[in-house]
């Protein structure tokens, strides 16, 4: 399906696919991709070609949909969508090439069956109709016809990956070892040496600074910066001139009455027992048996919420069961049945059954749809108007100061006849103007340059114009400068370097028996660990964690580790594992369905991924355009 739709349908598959395809170019690179440019072309794929205008208007649909969820253009640029998008059509034309050249296609009736499925074009009633089709058609902004090819394409695509992982099999204890190796826990006992113990008997020469100051010079590099005037173009700020009249704000209100229409829906909890659709009877038993026994708990007059976040699994629900607000057509059938009905204050007298599980409801609240009046949102309209006015003017005010700064008119004069002001910056490094600003490397470089800046940059939202006052060229601090923190340097270094030592004495007598840990003068502690866990106030260790989770119980570990402090200060370290504790059959049965079924989706994910790799191996992929993709970025 489209990607805009494919966000309304939350295909773990789909999603799944779209990773693999972006490993496999991880695991390939494109630097041997490129064959020239056409104006016109994208990729090549045996062959076949990948458009700019599909490309386009894909990146469109993507880029409209991330901004609707609040990402930025900021952040949209650093994830590459333009690149991504493109490594996912030319891996998606390998994988319907495959298909074709195999035989599999789709019947008219399957893609209809699929079109009439999709929320997006179902009326309120859940019903699929001509007029909800054409609607939802002119809300993508794309005809029938284009459409229905995309979609075609796309059950074309899903139907070869189903064809590649219908021979998948996973062995059954598989999920058993994952439950055993992630939930074990460690207790280790620990001797710690901080290294400030040792401050005192550390002494540091002139020499030994000199020495460190010429081989460490470039820690005492002082980089290029620049001092900048600047005016910052934004849309509140330009839309604070523009005009809004009542006439606007009708005209507004009339064509997106749906966005002040709030729709019906009912507050809830739930308690959920997890029952898969392909239950035992035994399973089915169980979890009946589990329904009956927390309805008696709730019977008693214990409390809803405490009764749920006992057992509530992670991740079923937040806490207390709560779920929040649910609208009609954002959950399973069942479920939004039961909760629309469902008396306020009471919990369900019978147990929902979905393809999660088993639920017990409670309904705090029920809400009616409404439309907010037109005066109650009018202020709030003359905002965003003013708003979209003030960012068709970015550009326009923008190039008007910067050809007249360019020009050698006054940026103070030409700014205040827009109601903008002038700011002054000290001098800032490439790394300060980045973090700052928010600008790119490349436009901060630009600045650094020394030579006018003769274009807008790119602010966030915003747009600059800059104007480059003093510079500074890149210098090396002198010692005299630097001398109290090179001083500092060398006593830590020092002082670790005792410790650590004393550390391994202390573990040769304590491996040799002449001493035990209660001999031993230092900071003696018990930590229970897991896989993730880091010691107490100290920054995670990923080689010591995993060397704790090899070690045999009874052992000191054979090396000294050194660890950071959260409060920066350095330790050596020793430890000992106490004792080794394996998850029980209790977490197994929390736990076990959710490590099964990802146990299943890894394998499921990892065979798609080979027959993908295996399609780019015997492909012949040409005139990939990966700097025009970018571009799309901004």
């Amino acid at each position: 399906m489209l990607d805009a739709i494919r966000s309304n349908t939350q295909s773990l598959g789909v999603k799944l696919a779209f990773g693999l395809i972006i490993l496999v170019f991880v695991f390939w690179g494109v630097g041997n991709l490129s064959e020239g440019d056409t104006s016109r072309l994208m990729a090549k794929v045996n062959g076949e070609s990948i458009l700019e205008p599909d490309f386009y208007r894909q990146y469109n649909r993507l880029h409209e949909q991330f901004s609707r969820q609040g990402i930025t253009r900021e952040e949209i640029k650093a994830q590459h969508l333009g690149r991504s998008l493109l490594q996912n059509m030319i891996a998606r034309t390998l994988v319907t090439q495959e298909a074709e050249r195999l035989g599999l296609r789709i019947t008219p009736l399957e893609l209809r069956l699929a079109i009439e499925k999709n929320p997006v074009f179902l009326n309120e009633k859940g019903v699929f109709t001509k007029e909800t089709y054409e609607r939802g058609l002119a809300a993508l902004r794309i005809s029938a016809k284009d459409f229905e090819a995309e979609m075609s394409n796309d059950l074309l695509f899903e139907k070869m990956l189903r064809l590649v992982t219908t021979s998948l099999w996973v062995p059954a204890d598989s999920a058993r070892q994952r439950f055993d190796f992630i939930f074990e826990k460690r207790t280790v006992d620990a001797i710690f040496f901080p290294a400030k113990d040792f401050a005192s008997k550390v002494s540091v020469t002139d020499e030994e600074k000199k020495a460190f100051y010429e081989e460490n010079k470039n820690l005492y590099s002082v980089p290029k910066k620049a001092a900048i005037s600047y005016v910052r173009l934004t849309a509140e700020k330009l839309g604070e001139r523009a005009t809004i009249t009542d006439a606007g704000i009708d005209a507004y209100y009339a064509a997106h009455t749906s966005d002040f229409t709030t729709a019906e829906a009912v507050r809830v909890a739930h308690i959920l027992v997890p029952l898969s659709e392909g239950a035992t009877k035994e399973e089915r038993e169980s979890a009946e048996k589990k329904i009956a026994s927390i309805q008696k708990e709730l019977a008693s007059g214990k409390s809803f919420a405490l009764v749920a976040d006992a057992n509530n699994m992670p991740g079923a629900a937040d806490k207390g069961g709560e779920l929040g607000w649910i609208e009609r057509g954002v959950t399973v059938e069942p479920f939004e049945k039961a909760a629309f009905s469902q008396k306020i204050g009471r919990v369900s007298d019978k147990a929902v059954e979905t393809k999660f599980g088993l639920h017990l409801l409670l309904v705090h609240e029920h809400r009616d749809a409404s439309v907010t009046p037109k005066d109650k949102v009018a202020e709030d309209i003359r905002k965003k108007l003013a708003l979209e006015a003030g960012r068709d003017q970015l550009t326009q005010v923008g190039e008007t100061l910067l050809e007249e700064t360019l020009l050698g008119h006054s940026m103070k004069e030409t700014a205040e006849r827009f109601g903008l002001t002038v700011e002054e910056s000290g001098p800032l490094s490439k790394a300060e103007l980045v973090k700052n600003f928010s600008l790119s490397q490349t436009d901060a470089d630009l600045i650094l340059s020394g030579i006018p800046v003769d274009t807008l940059l790119q602010s966030g939202d915003d747009v600059l114009v800059v104007k480059v006052g003093t510079m500074e060229a890149e210098r090396i601090k002198p010692l005299t400068e630097v001398l109290p923190e090179i001083t500092e340097s060398l006593i830590k270094k020092k002082s670790l370097e005792l410790a650590v030592a004393e550390a391994e004495a202390v573990r040769a007598d304590l491996e040799s028996g002449k001493r035990t840990p209660s001999d031993v003068q230092k900071q003696v502690s018990t930590e229970t660990l897991d896989r993730h866990g880091a010691i107490t106030d100290c920054l995670p260790d990923k080689r010591l964690m995993s060397e704790i989770f090899l070690a045999k119980q009874g052992t000191w570990l054979h090396n000294v580790f050194t660890l950071t402090k959260k409060d920066g200060e350095k330790e050596a370290a020793l430890f000992s594992v106490k004792a080794i504790q394996k998850a029980g059959d209790e977490e197994w049965k929390t736990a076990g369905k959710i490590l099964e079924s990802g146990a299943e989706r890894e394998v499921f994910q990892k065979l798609r991924a080979l027959f993908i790799e295996d399609l780019f191996r015997k492909a012949k992929i040409t005139n990939v355009n990966f700097e025009k993709a970018d571009r799309y970025d901004g």
